[in-house]
């Protein structure tokens, strides 16, 4: 009898530690910090051991995860950063802490990895790059692969003032990587506004957006088509310090175009795996400057009055390993335009930020229907009107630009949990 009061008095005390939403789920909140300093780290993945459930920190290092009831007993919970040592946490360390804003504090210790400069040098980046790339097959799907993701976009002139704002949930049919088939994707609900006229409308319809966000897998489109046997004729490959990301040890390789290749092409970092020569991250960016043939890259059309300069294009691809396989987790993109009409001696800036988080997968194709479907060239602002349904988004009533996206998420957990159920 003892015994059972006992158990009785530890289970009120668990479903006392956090502040429940539903009786299927709780939600744990966390900073996470560099040890011994108050900073932040943004980007750190944060991932329920043995699960698909994860998220990443914003800006202020802050994250929410929601955990499952049946989880609860003996859930751990794993907070990695490259160049950091991996966290790990019960999720009974979490005591009071369901709110991002009364978060418990993770501390998270550099690693100062240490090579032998010789071992380093060892690896020719260009093999190593080949070697990954060989390696794909083996390390990434080979079926396709049903995704659901948020996805939001947004068009601002100058610092403050956004023209458009678009915001979807969509399913990704992420095609094999080992077929030449292309990805697919399609609105489940979607929203947006505008606040834009005429001479602000060229640069809501530009070539870009989710579609490119899918190009970008540098994993399953290398190099933007550039053929493995002609990456050293194109390109120039060095080492760079490797990195830790949680336990797991990431070669990394610089890379730009050489300076005879009049194409433009890209310039960045890879981060490959080196128990698996997996690809786990790239980030890169067009050679865009000071190129005028830049322009039709992403602009289909323009007034002849006015001339255009792509200032800068900007990419991020994240994977994570689930299983023994590597998957498309996260990309962002960033596009930067000047316009100036001709005799005019002042220019407008339009910065174009498109940012795609997958909340789950799981192997096969999700239906997709025609009039659903995003093709490369299909504005967002206009295709995400047929879709809008403000019931679906409840108490998440507005846009909110500056929100992060895992913020965002956080917010439409149910939503995304019952289109989760309908599939």
């Amino acid at each position: 009898m003892k015994r059972l009061v006992l158990l009785a008095a530890m289970l009120l005390c668990i479903l006392n530690l956090y502040a429940q939403e539903s009786s299927d789920f709780v939600q744990i909140a966390g900073k996470v910090v560099v040890k011994g300093s108050s900073q932040p780290l943004h980007f750190a993945s944060v991932t329920l051991a043995g699960t698909n459930i994860s998220n990443v920190t914003n800006s202020e290092g802050v994250f929410t995860l929601k955990i499952p009831a049946s989880q609860l007993a003996d859930g751990l919970v794993t907070v990695s950063h490259l160049g950091y040592a991996e966290a790990v946490l019960r999720i009974s360390d979490f005591k009071d802490h369901s709110s991002p804003e009364k978060p418990l504090k993770i501390s998270i210790v550099p690693v100062n990895y240490t090579l032998d400069p010789a071992v380093v040098s060892a690896h020719d980046p260009l093999e190593l790059l080949k070697a990954a790339i060989m390696k794909i097959n083996e390390n990434y799907a080979t079926e396709n692969i049903g995704m659901l993701a948020f996805y939001r976009e947004m068009v601002k002139k100058g610092s403050s003032r956004y023209l458009a704002m678009n915001e979807a949930i969509v399913d990704i049919n992420k095609a094999s990587y080992s077929s030449f088939h292309g990805d697919r994707a399609g609105i489940y609900k979607g929203r947006g506004s505008k606040n834009y006229d005429s001479t602000d409308t060229l640069f809501i319809k530009y070539v870009g957006g989710l579609g490119a966000l899918l190009e970008i897998d540098n994993v399953k489109n290398p190099f933007a088509g550039v053929p493995i046997d002609e990456l050293g004729l194109c390109y120039e490959f060095r080492n760079a310090a490797p990195q830790m990301l949680g336990n797991r040890f990431f070669h990394v390789i610089e890379f730009t175009k050489k300076p005879y290749v009049e194409d433009i092409l890209m310039r960045g970092k890879i981060f490959i795996d080196s128990e698996t020569l997996a690809i786990g991250r790239t980030e890169m960016a067009i050679n865009v400057e000071g190129r005028d043939d830049a322009v039709s890259i992403f602009i289909l059309k323009r007034p002849p009055q006015i001339r255009i300069e792509v200032l800068s294009a900007q990419y991020v691809v994240n994977y994570r390993m689930s299983g023994n396989k590597w998957y498309y987790e996260y990309a962002k993109s960033e596009v930067r335009f000047a316009t100036r009409k001709k005799h005019s001696l002042f220019r407008n800036t339009f910065t174009v930020t498109s940012e795609i988080a997958v909340t789950d997968f799981k192997p096969g194709v999700i239906p997709i229907k025609n009039d659903a479907r995003i093709k490369f060239r299909d504005y967002m602002t206009e295709k995400v009107e047929a879709f809008t349904d403000e019931n679906f988004w409840e108490n998440y009533n507005i846009i909110e630009p500056d929100q992060s996206i895992e913020k965002i998420i956080k917010k439409i957990v149910k939503q995304l949990k019952k289109h989760k159920t309908e599939n």
